[in-house]
């Protein structure tokens, strides 16, 4: 059944949205970019109507996701559950995020390979921390070994982490600060070996620098 666009309004709170009324009444709130084609006094059927909405609720999931990963880096995990939080329809969300992949916002290789060039650089952490905190934002194993090998060696990111911590432990004594720096090392999962090595080098630069 064809009915007549009447009138178009945007709204006062969202100047990029427009009030429709079909027949003197009210009948829906769109995006503009959504209803660009419509005009005041053209027919419109409810299949259209209803095709127009669905569209409409596509563009605001998309808008919602475009806005969430501007901050930062996400996951195609994180976003999922952004938009699953805000209750929008199973099947808009796959398409919004099939669109993301396409457009290449969203990659999970690139996502896991950042991540851990960034944690590297700040705030070092054993390969099995990595692992994860990339797992808990649903990041592939497969991937995750991928990302890792571009990483640098282990033993390199224990010695990185505990030269941070040498001045914060410098007063104390041998027994002491190799207690304080176990600590540090198990807490980012570091292996025993890992952890043996790396304070056994902390502690010779220690005595030198105490001897100089």
């Amino acid at each position: 059944m064809e009915k007549i666009i009447t009138a178009l309004e945007p709204q006062k709170n969202n100047p990029e949205r427009i009030n429709v009324y079909i027949d003197d009444q009210f009948a829906f709130g769109i995006s503009c970019f959504v209803g660009a084609w419509l005009k005041r006094g053209a027919k419109i059927e409810d299949a259209k109507i209803q095709e127009l909405l669905r569209e409409d609720q596509h563009e605001k999931a998309l808008q919602r996701a475009l806005h969430y990963i501007a901050y930062q880096p996400r996951s195609e995990k994180e976003v999922v559950d952004k938009l699953a939080a805000a209750e929008i329809d199973e099947a808009i969300v796959d398409e919004v995020m099939q669109e993301l992949r396409e457009k290449n916002y969203l990659n999970d290789q690139r996502f896991a390979q950042d991540w851990i060039e960034s944690r590297c650089a700040s705030k070092p952490r054993s390969y099995r921390f990595f692992s994860y905190e990339l797992k808990r934002k649903g990041i592939s194993e497969e991937k995750i070994d991928q990302a890792l090998q571009a990483a640098p060696p282990e033993e390199d990111l224990a010695y990185k982490l505990g030269r941070k911590y040498m001045q914060r432990y410098a007063a104390l004594n041998d027994d002491d600060f190799k207690k304080k720096m176990q600590g540090v090392l198990a807490r980012r999962a570091f292996s025993y070996d890992v952890i043996r090595q790396t304070i056994n080098k902390l502690n010779l630069e220690r005595k030198m620098e105490e001897s100089e």
